[in-house]
């Protein structure tokens, strides 16, 4: 190994790291952050943070059981009041439900971004390919006449967060082809 290394300095074969006394092993998977690591997780955290604060607030202020009654008065016209509050019941508490564990997910993987868990980073990009396809859904919402059970400003706001997450998508695929998961490179 080479003479006077400086602290830090990775050996030629990437097994050791010089500690300014000796040659140290390198953890096994280790990889170095580049200048897009940072922003990369703090993108990811924040958007995730942000979708699941979303989503609790959009449920809290648009899903109600006479929203719910209404879109289900629309579309089913034949059913009997007692049969469409009952179904708008239902649905109330299975959204609640959803926006709960959701956010408790968006919420862990935000975590999981920042401390750079290399797993989550392969999670993530799958939400964020998965939140994509609210593009397609919010423009084809937002472009309907039939009743919804939100207004349109609430499904537009949804149809950001796609994008963002679109864009956010395109990036971490980019990060991973160039360098890998978190745009951590192996050290060299």
């Amino acid at each position: 190994m080479s003479q006077n290394p400086e602290i830090g300095q990775i050996s030629p074969d990437g097994l050791f790291r010089w500690d300014g006394q000796d040659w140290m092993p390198v953890a096994r998977g280790y990889r170095e952050p580049t200048t897009w690591t940072v922003p990369l997780q703090r993108s990811a955290a924040t958007y995730l943070g942000l979708a699941a604060l979303e989503q609790v607030v959009t449920n809290a202020l648009f899903t109600n059981t006479a929203s719910v009654e209404k879109t289900i008065r629309s579309q089913r016209p034949s059913l009997s009041a007692d049969q469409i509050h009952s179904a708008a019941q239902l649905g109330v508490a299975l959204s609640w439900a959803t926006v709960i564990v959701l956010s408790a997910i968006m919420i862990f993987l935000a975590i999981g971004s920042l401390l750079r868990w290399r797993w989550a980073f392969w999670v993530v990009l799958v939400w964020l390919a998965l939140s994509s396809l609210g593009v397609a859904s919010g423009a084809s919402a937002l472009s309907s006449t039939a009743v919804q059970s939100q207004p349109k400003g609430s499904i537009a706001a949804g149809l950001v967060f796609a994008v963002i997450a679109l864009g956010l998508l395109v990036w971490f695929i980019a990060a991973a082809a160039r360098f890998g998961p978190w745009a951590m490179r192996k050290p060299s």
